[in-house]
């Protein structure tokens, strides 16, 4: 096959991209496969490229921003071009994890509880309107007002995250109320615009374990267990900050409840392709957390550790993804 393998972009996970595209074009190369790189700087690059048309297939490799929010996935089917993975709609909706989040509440597959707030730092710092959230729409925000609703629906240990945010960047774990205003203001600020779309989640404790869903078959679950701390940027991407059991040694039947509630929520979005699902496992309970439609493909990624588990070569998976998207005509007019 004649493969382009999309990576680069503009977004916060930007290296992470590359790292992930160098690596899928070599394990492709590897097999026997003609492969084109693509570095991506924007949405609009590829409708210049004329090298695309010539590809049978493309390989998303993008991280965050619209490389994964269902932008680019849109641009490639309305040029008709197949793109592994999945589609427009299912990267949009588990890029917004608050969306995600109320799917699965519907579904009845354990979320922890959270909030949702649009914060606009450059009218925060001009003493204007800083922020809404979605309890109290049209209402202005205060920090202040913001942490008591956290600290009444959520409570302390909690998650500031970016709510379209991917690889752990712009994250922090608050142990109590003094150290809220510094940390959604550090969170706030790592957004790339001046207004910050911002989940505050209750923290769950325990083990961290992920679930990989390949062509609609369940891998292996992964735990993951950092060296110190929690599973943030440095341990997801530093060779030995980690260390990763597969298959997680998660007892029966609590195990196949969490590989099928990943298996639902793929489903529900109506992934295509790969996925991977995170989870959080306190005791005997389980908490899923968020859906990744474009998962890493680094040499520390939890995806391919887990198809190599049950014997998929990292090419191999790869392979089969391409020929699916060829086969159900992914991004074809």
């Amino acid at each position: 096959m004649k493969i382009a393998v999309l990576m680069g972009g503009d977004s916060s996970e930007r290296e992470i991209s590359l790292l992930s595209g160098k690596a899928i074009v070599a394990a492709l190369g590897e097999i026997g496969h003609e492969v084109l790189a693509v570095e991506l700087q924007n949405v609009r690059d590829v409708l210049h490229d004329s090298r695309l048309t010539d590809v049978e297939v493309v390989f998303p490799a993008l991280h965050g921003g619209w490389g994964e929010d269902g932008h680019l996935q849109a641009v490639l089917e309305v040029m008709g071009i197949p793109c592994a993975l999945s589609g427009p709609l299912a990267c949009a909706l588990a890029m917004d994890k608050a969306a995600t989040k109320r799917i699965m509440r519907g579904a009845d597959i354990p979320t922890p509880d959270w909030l949702q707030v649009t914060w606009d730092s450059a009218a925060h710092r001009a003493g204007a309107v800083i922020g809404r959230d979605d309890g109290l729409p049209g209402r202005a925000l205060t920090l202040d007002h913001v942490k008591e609703r956290a600290e009444d629906e959520i409570g302390f240990p909690l998650v500031i995250k970016l709510n379209t945010g991917g690889s752990s960047v712009g994250l922090r774990i608050v142990d109590g109320p003094d150290d809220f205003h510094a940390a959604f203001t550090e969170v706030a600020g790592a957004e790339a615009g001046p207004v910050a779309d911002i989940l505050i989640e209750h923290y769950i404790p325990g083990r961290e374990l992920t679930a990989a869903i390949f062509l609609g078959r369940r891998l292996p679950l992964v735990e993951i267990r950092p060296r110190d701390g929690f599973y943030d940027y440095r341990h997801k991407y530093t060779s030995g900050a980690s260390e990763y059991l597969v298959p997680a040694p998660v007892h029966s039947p609590l195990y196949e409840d969490i590989a099928r509630d990943a298996l639902r929520i793929f489903e529900l979005l109506c992934c295509r392709g790969l996925a991977r699902v995170d989870f959080r496992l306190d005791g005997d309970a389980y908490s899923c957390l968020e859906i990744n439609t474009i998962p890493g493909m680094t040499g520390t990624s939890l995806v391919p550790m887990a198809a190599e588990a049950v014997g998929i070569g990292f090419g191999e998976l790869l392979e089969d993804l391409c020929r699916a998207a060829l086969a159900d005509g992914s991004g074809r007019n």
